[in-house]
């Protein structure tokens, strides 16, 4: 704490000294950048920009401001701001590499994943030595769910920059590359050294729900949460293992701070849908498959369950078209089959609704098939690329780039 305080007192200092420079000089735009530098380094943002926009008053051309506007942009998440800014220095023809790789950043956070891998590789050969770059290009491809092409680049990154943060991101990607006992292993040998380690801990939890052990699963993603409260992975692996435990209230909530953290993204929505419709709210589970829709009108399990909400409210000929529209997108989707069978099973006994809906997650679509729990679980691990967690963006700095 004391050496923080001296810290920051000492940059408090430099700060008051460039000011008073400025003063002096006012129109020395080597000034006005390295003040602008301190400002963001103080998280000063509003300063650090108006630093750099005095310097692109004094030259229009600055590529030095611009770069710099760019990375303050980003530190704030204005990544479409960031990437105007450092496209116009790019194209002017700066091949620095820590610039086109905070080109890459700008697209990656704005869901560019395949332009944001190209721009990060464009980089690497660009001269960026930096394992940051490496990273990046893992999650990109990742995000794109080409999980042998990112588990073979994995290899170059944990030699670049060994230690648990990055075996853990690995063992989450061998997870989602379907090599569940690799992941396992590696998990496990991760949280012997780091029992916090959020992507380790998903692993495990997501291990230990598969074997319907509940608890220790609850305690895998409770561990996740708490070291990352903005980790969606966490709070989806949350709200399953509550799901399982017929806890549909805390299971609704954990998924909904998944869906806060990824807004728009359809699969929460469907998955509450789902909980929802558990806890026998078949209005409250048609309203959510419904945003699922809106969020992707070609989502084919969203379509599904929205019949099987449809069907529980006795609106039969509307439960037949959403049916119908989900087998067109995708006729083995499990959520039109159950929609299917609940009709059926109705069909004349309306008093049995009650009774299928207290026991939704155990019902079979199909005869000797998985129970729905198991169905929305393993829909749920397909998409898990989209809810992979990374750090905040921070840009490169310029200077650092190039192998000395």
């Amino acid at each position: 704490m004391e050496t923080t305080a001296k810290t920051a007192a000492a940059g408090d200092e430099e700060i008051r000294r460039y000011e008073a420079y400025i003063k002096h000089d006012p129109d020395n735009r080597l000034l006005w950048v390295s003040l602008g530098d301190l400002y963001h380094s103080r998280g000063l943002f509003e300063e650090a920009s108006a630093c750099f926009e005095k310097c692109l008053l004094l030259d229009r051309g600055d590529s030095v401001a611009k770069s710099r506007l760019a990375a303050v942009f980003i530190s704030q998440h204005r990544f479409q701001d960031a990437e105007v800014a450092l496209r116009s220095v790019v194209d002017s023809g700066d091949t620095n590499p820590a610039l086109l790789h905070n080109l890459g950043l700008t697209l990656f956070y704005q869901a560019r994943f395949k332009e944001a891998q190209t721009q990060f590789e464009q980089a690497r050969r660009a001269g960026l030595t930096a394992a940051n770059n490496l990273a990046y290009t893992v999650y990109s491809l990742h995000k794109q769910s080409e999980t042998a092409a990112a588990l073979a680049l994995a290899e170059q990154w944990l030699q670049e920059s060994p230690g648990a943060a990055t075996e853990g991101y690995v063992s989450m990607l061998e997870m989602d590359h379907g090599d569940m006992d690799a992941a396992r292993a590696r998990a496990d040998q991760v949280l012997q050294t780091q029992p916090t380690n959020p992507d380790a801990n998903v692993v495990l939890g997501t291990w230990h729900t598969e074997q319907q052990d509940i608890d220790k699963a609850v305690a895998h993603f409770k561990q996740v949460v708490e070291a990352e409260p903005d980790n969606p992975r966490g709070w989806q692996g949350l709200g399953l293992a509550h799901m399982y435990r017929q806890q549909f209230p805390e299971a609704i909530a954990a998924i909904e701070k998944a869906l806060a953290l990824m807004p728009g993204y359809a699969t929460n929505h469907l998955i509450i849908g789902w909980a929802k419709l558990a806890n026998k709210d078949a209005v409250g589970a048609e309203q959510a498959f419904r945003e699922a829709i809106t969020a992707n009108r070609t989502f084919a399990e969203a379509h599904g369950g929205l019949a099987s909400a449809l069907v529980f409210q006795n609106r039969q000929e509307e439960a037949r078209q959403e049916i119908k529209r989900a087998m067109g997108l995708d006729p083995k989707g499990f959520g039109a089959v159950f929609a299917q069978s609940v009709t059926l099973q109705l069909k004349g006994k309306g008093q049995q609704a009650t009774k299928l809906l207290g026991k939704l997650l155990q019902q079979q679509p199909l005869p000797r098939s998985k129970p729905m729990i198991a169905h929305i679980q393993d829909y749920l691990r397909t998409q898990g690329h989209q809810a992979v967690h990374t750090a905040p963006a921070k840009a490169l700095a310029p200077e650092n780039a190039r192998k000395k």
